[in-house]
């Protein structure tokens, strides 16, 4: 999406983002605990890393409209630079492929490994006349993150809480991992299920054991001191 700076609406969400940083991330980073859901699924960065991402793609200063320059800046500061080059948003897909990233087939953003990168393509590239934002015409890239207070987010020029920028339904269907990630596919659901259950089951049984282990002892006779 990179393209002559101009102002939009995500400028204004990067400065409240900004201004939230700066207040809260030494109390945030100190309380919040991620949880992340299954279908999620195997965070290709650390948690606090994801994080420290987000907050550079708030306060970075590279103007929206320039997620190329700013998915490379990330990347870069990420460890994860080797052998990426500039490019254009909609030229992602071949900028990763070269320097070694696999593609991972998934239905949808929401479904995209954390760490991943997404890719969206210009409106002009699929055909369609271009809907006026840089979007439209050079489309989009974006990485999935995590937000200070544990939520999923989408970061490149800015951080956004909806993925795909201005050019959301041009999804190219595929989330980017990085050479040697090893993503294991999720249990069944009946296995998940099973499993929860079992969990719960025993803490239970350790609960209510305390529970008899501490009723015998208020049950036992006072001695008087010798």
């Amino acid at each position: 999406m990179d393209a002559p700076a101009r102002v939009f609406p995500c400028e204004k969400r990067n400065l409240e983002y900004r201004n939230l940083v700066s207040k809260r991330w030494g109390i945030i980073i100190l309380l919040v605990i991620p949880v992340f859901p299954i279908q999620a699924a195997n965070p290709l960065l650390k948690g606090n890393m994801l994080q420290r991402l987000t907050v550079e793609s708030a306060t970075d200063g590279i103007p929206s409209g320039w997620c190329g320059r700013a998915m490379l800046s990330l990347l870069n500061k990420s460890g994860l630079g080797r052998g990426l080059k500039p490019g254009n948003g909609q030229d992602w897909e071949n900028i990763l492929s070269d320097a070694g990233w696999k593609p991972v087939k998934v239905a949808s953003p929401a479904r995209a490994p954390l760490g991943s990168v997404l890719v969206y393509s210009g409106d002009q590239r699929l055909g369609k006349i271009p809907r006026g934002t840089p979007g439209g015409y050079f489309g989009h890239v974006e990485m999935v993150s995590l937000a200070p207070n544990g939520g999923r987010i989408y970061v490149a020029d800015c951080p956004r809480l909806i993925p795909g920028g201005s050019v959301p339904n041009n999804f190219t269907g595929r989330a980017w991992v990085p050479p040697g990630t090893m993503l294991a596919a999720p249990l069944p659901v009946d296995s998940q299920i099973g499993s929860i259950l079992q969990q719960r089951l025993q803490m239970a049984q350790a609960y209510f054991s305390a529970q008899r282990t501490e009723h015998a002892w208020l049950q036992t006779p006072l001695r008087e001191a010798q």
